[in-house]
């Protein structure tokens, strides 16, 4: 049994919180703790402080609280007995004091700090998960648990019932797969049988999954990819990347096109570069670029008449990039690619043969860990020869604003770390030295510059 812990009257507890000393204490031999007094005074000797909310909270209802929204917010908080104030500041920053809080508040946390001598609160140590958070932990995790087996039980219905419906229709059924082949259908049962072996499935993408299997066997096409967002999830772009996530699992490209799920990817071009559509040309300099292109036209091509190509993924920054350099002189032998973000392959073509042309490639994106792999998949696909007159630029190697720092737990670390063997190795450990992103205009703009 653990003595009382007596209120600290501390001249600067936040509102809604009582201040409890940390009494430090000794086992007896019956098994009881003692506390540990001050030889001086006799009174309870501590130096530490524990901040709690003012009434007792017997049930958090986790999802009422705005901060605990995300998922890894609410692992992070009542999944962890408890998180040292490294960890916190690591995962929220500047944020982590007053969301300590919100949550002490909750009755989510007790957070425990320092106490001056004079009686103040001082630096905070850690924070504790409360015996009604870990309630609602553990409610949490049966609700998961529920999540997937339901979630299981339905990729085994789709699975079950896409097979059944025997491969391509007949010439009398929907048009909706018609054309579609045995290997198809195949493609879209190996990727739902693969995330039932899993033993965690991954909810978006097999909710996907079903949702293909499903369409498929009602004979169902959709408008376009967000319009199939908006039948199965209720908004238009839960699943707006539909299209990757199937592509990624080994759906063929047909079962995409047959559900109406194919989005066109974009190029943009802009500077010195000159657009061939069949047998007519057009000199993009004589437009403020970058110009979009739908990237998927078997007629569309690309020629460079400048010395020099730039790659951005940023769509600001080849605004300004086409803008700053085209009116300069010095500088309209430069031309000026926007990627959209990671480049389909029929985008890797278009820059793979302007690549060919130029005496210097500038790929600059986003210092992150998609910049990494956006220049990595640009750096590969481009030739040999051309690789070797190509410089990959760090935007935050520029004045930059300093962005909130990547969570502990995230991801992107291990994402960066694997790439450390890459072509883009000094990016990514760039990433990783900083630990945040950056994603702005003006840095991207400022190193381009500098490499030119």
């Amino acid at each position: 049994m653990q003595p009382p812990r007596p209120e600290v009257r501390s001249s600067n507890t936040p509102p809604g919180l009582v201040c409890r000393a940390v009494v430090p204490t000794r086992r007896q031999d019956d098994g009881t703790h003692r506390a540990i007094m001050a030889s001086t005074t006799g009174l309870p000797r501590y130096s530490e402080v524990d901040l709690e909310a003012g009434a007792p909270v017997m049930a958090l209802d986790a999802s009422a609280l705005d901060v605990l929204v995300k998922g890894g917010d609410r692992r992070f908080v009542l999944e962890g007995a408890h998180r040292s104030w490294a960890a916190i500041q690591g995962r929220y920053g500047e944020r982590a004091w007053p969301l300590a809080l919100e949550l002490a508040r909750a009755g989510a946390i007790v957070i425990r700090c320092r106490i001056t001598r004079d009686m103040a609160l001082g630096r905070p140590l850690r924070w504790y998960r409360t015996q009604a958070a870990a309630h609602a932990a553990e409610g949490e995790t049966t609700a998961r648990s529920a999540r997937r087996t339901r979630l299981r039980a339905q990729s085994q219905h789709a699975l079950e019932a896409l097979a059944a419906h025997g491969g391509p229709p007949g010439p009398a059924e929907s048009d909706a797969v018609r054309g579609l082949t045995d290997h198809d259908f195949e493609s879209v049962l190996l990727a739902l049988r693969h995330e039932l072996d899993c033993p965690t499935p991954a909810p978006k993408r097999t909710r996907i999954l079903i949702a293909v299997a499903q369409d498929l066997c009602d004979g169902i096409v959709h408008p376009n990819a967000r319009a199939f967002s908006q039948v199965h999830t209720g908004h238009t772009k839960t699943w707006d990347d539909a299209r990757s996530v199937l592509e990624a699992s080994g759906v063929t490209r047909a079962v995409v096109i047959a559900l109406g799920l194919r989005r066109d990817s974009r190029i943009g071009a802009g500077g010195a570069i000159t657009c061939r559509i069949a047998h007519a040309l057009l000199s993009l300099d004589l437009l403020r670029g970058p110009v979009l292109f739908r990237a998927e036209q078997s007629n569309l091509s690309f020629s460079l008449t400048g010395d020099r190509l730039v790659v951005v993924e940023n769509l600001q920054a080849a605004e300004t990039l086409c803008d700053t350099l085209v009116s300069n002189t010095a500088t309209r032998d430069i031309g000026i690619v926007y990627c959209a973000g990671m480049p389909s392959t029929a985008v890797i073509e278009q820059i793979s043969t302007l690549a060919d042309q130029a005496t210097k490639i500038i790929i600059a994106p986003d210092a992150d860990l998609g910049g990494v792999r956006i220049a990595t998949a640009i750096y590969q696909s481009i030739a040999s020869r051309a690789q070797a007159r190509s410089v990959l630029c760090d935007a935050a190697s520029t004045h930059h604003v300093r962005q909130r720092p990547w969570a502990p737990d995230s991801p992107v670390w291990e994402g960066l770390s694997a790439a450390l063997s890459g072509p883009a190795a000094a990016l990514a450990q760039g990433c990783l030295d900083r630990g945040y992103p950056v994603e702005q205009e003006a840095p991207i703009v400022q190193s381009v510059l500098c490499h030119l």
